[in-house]
């Protein structure tokens, strides 16, 4: 899909326009063969276009010519080769603002478009409220991720099995927010600093205030991470005393059945065995069995 979104001073609402014009927004996605020829048509370099659509590319930025190209990652897009993130190519030229990506981005530009009232001339202001996006989309995804840590680690006496692999999930998509965020901040922090793009004081703002952003949501996953390994020790931890606890149990009982065991073997055998002829001498070999069973379990599980 390759669509041609324009907005002006007079009417800054974005709306989709029927070809390309000076200021315009070509927003790219899922492009198909056609598609990626007009993009090349208009001087777009075909290796970063190619980089951009592979599904592992990390974060970046690349100055060629009258092109300047930040390659960065979104957060969670259900991609097929990526769970976690998705790339994403934003391209800025003196003319228009190029932005491409091989997965749709609907859930991210859609809310965008209607909520944005810039005109897309404003190349730089249009990239700084973009990029602003993708920091809240963070953001939201990873309160998310905190409130149903705090959620699912609220006792650790009744997590389960099945709660530890939720963690490990968890686990690998902060990770993969890391991957993506470290080196996100820093191309958009040397983008931002190239002088021919000529920020206002205003858009240098902004970039400050999104690199904040973005430190602290790198921040907040590494803390996360942190608690995850901490909730898995401690998991660990009560599971092994659990398991201590009935090995214990398990050894008590058996050695207090060693001597009802004992006595059933002597009386047992195929043998003359003092008084094994009296009526009396079953119960007599029970109540000792029970007492000395009796005895010698409470004696190990007082000493514990």
């Amino acid at each position: 899909m390759l669509q041609y979104l324009r907005s002006t001073g007079a009417d800054p609402q974005i709306t989709v326009d029927d070809k390309i014009r000076l200021g315009s927004w070509l927003r790219c996605e899922k492009p198909r063969a056609d598609e990626l020829d007009q993009l090349k048509m208009i001087g777009m370099d075909e290796d970063t276009i190619a980089d951009a659509l592979d599904p592992h590319e990390v974060p970046r930025v690349e100055f060629d010519d009258d092109w300047a190209y930040l390659i960065a990652r979104l957060p969670d897009t259900d991609d097929e080769f990526n769970d976690f993130t998705t790339p994403i190519l934003f391209g800025i030229h003196r003319e228009y603002i190029v932005t491409v990506s091989r997965d749709s981005l609907g859930r991210l530009w859609q809310p965008f478009i209607d909520k944005t009232r810039v005109p897309t001339s404003h190349r730089i202001e249009l990239l700084v409220l973009m990029i602003e996006a993708i920091s809240a989309q963070y953001q939201r995804r990873v309160a998310t991720i905190n409130r149903q840590m705090r959620a699912a680690t609220d006792d650790i006496h009744t997590l389960r099995a099945r709660d530890i692999v939720v963690l490990a999930e968890y686990e690998r998509k902060l990770n993969d927010y890391l991957d993506a965020l470290i080196p996100m901040n820093w191309a958009i922090e040397r983008l931002m600093a190239n002088r021919s793009l000529r920020l206002r004081d205003d858009d240098k703002d902004d970039v400050e205030d999104i690199s904040i952003d973005l430190e602290q949501v790198i921040s907040r996953c590494k803390s996360l991470l942190r608690t995850i390994t901490n909730v898995r020790d401690s998991y660990r931890a009560v599971m092994d005393t659990r398991l201590n606890e009935t090995i214990r149990l398990l050894t008590v009982i058996t050695v207090a059945m060693t001597i009802p065991t004992m006595f059933a073997g002597l009386f047992g055998m195929n043998v003359p065995v003092p008084g094994a002829n009296s009526p009396e001498m079953f119960w007599v070999v029970i109540g000792i069995s029970i007492i000395s069973a009796g005895a010698l379990s409470y004696f190990f599980l007082r000493h514990r």
